[in-house]
């Protein structure tokens, strides 16, 4: 399996191996579930792979808690529906052993610093 992995030009960040990715799938599309982030945080910390979905993942759920308090409002909803599309587009990304930032988001996901 070949890597499959798109980092911003000037980069320093840890890539993961073709066995992180292998090994860490299942952990990275479980970081995209509600609430479930914590369960890669705990078995997969080692796993560079599962550790940037877990970036993307907290970046999503930040995003839905926003939505959920905007929720009065029109775009509330729509800031929800948006961090829907997003996490599809990441589970989707991890299924295929993808490490690709999420659009318009993703960029807030390196602050969490999880890969080291």
């Amino acid at each position: 399996m070949t890597e499959q992995n798109t980092q911003p030009a000037g980069s320093n960040r840890p890539v993961p191996t073709a066995e992180d990715i292998e090994k860490g799938k299942m952990m990275a599309i479980i970081a995209y579930l509600a609430c479930c982030f914590l369960i890669p945080l705990l078995a997969a910390r080692e796993n560079k792979f599962a550790m940037y979905h877990l970036e993307q993942a907290l970046v999503i759920f930040v995003l839905e808690i926003i939505g959920g308090v905007l929720a009065i409002a029109f775009i509330g909803y729509l800031i929800i529906l948006f961090g829907w599309v997003l996490m599809v587009i990441g589970i989707i990304n991890a299924a295929q052993g993808k490490c690709v930032p999420l659009p318009v988001i993703g960029k807030f996901g390196e602050k969490f610093n999880l890969m080291k």
